[in-house]
């Protein structure tokens, strides 16, 4: 009777766990769903223009162009990532650049992770509101 009952309390935890059918640490992405969330046209929180257009690209990337008022824009390559969408771009010094973008609610944070530019270090966060599911890629 004791064996049965460990081994259903085991059962129980692994299900609450959510451990299941997956290896520790590794998270599922489910690519439609999350991409919806990412893809559009994002206005620029504190001027309220369109400076982030999130596109489907090819082989599973996504076209990422991040405007930032009065400093630069810096079009990219986006891959989805357990911490949100990571992408990696070319800054205005001819250098690569990258972070990551979270979406919360209708508003987009990215924040660069790896930049040598002077103008925007490694913790530079920027803001943007969802206005439009359809993005309006720049020329």
């Amino acid at each position: 009777m004791k064996y049965k009952m460990s081994a259903l309390l085991c059962v129980g935890i692994i299900m609450l766990c959510g451990c299941a059918g997956s290896l520790p640490g590794q998270i599922e992405i489910n690519t439609e769903q999350d991409a919806a969330l990412y893809i559009g046209e994002y206005l620029d929180s504190d001027v309220m223009d369109p400076n982030l257009e999130i596109a489907e690209g090819e082989n599973g990337q996504y076209i990422v162009q991040i405007g930032i008022f009065r400093l630069t824009s810096i079009e990219g390559v986006g891959e989805l990532t357990e911490e949100g969408m990571r992408f990696t771009a070319t800054d205005a010094a001819g250098n690569p650049i990258g972070g990551v973008i979270t979406v919360e609610d209708q508003t987009a944070t990215v924040t660069f992770t790896d930049s040598t530019w002077e103008y925007l270090p490694d913790g530079s966060a920027y803001q943007y509101t969802k206005s439009s599911d359809t993005p309006n890629l720049w020329d």
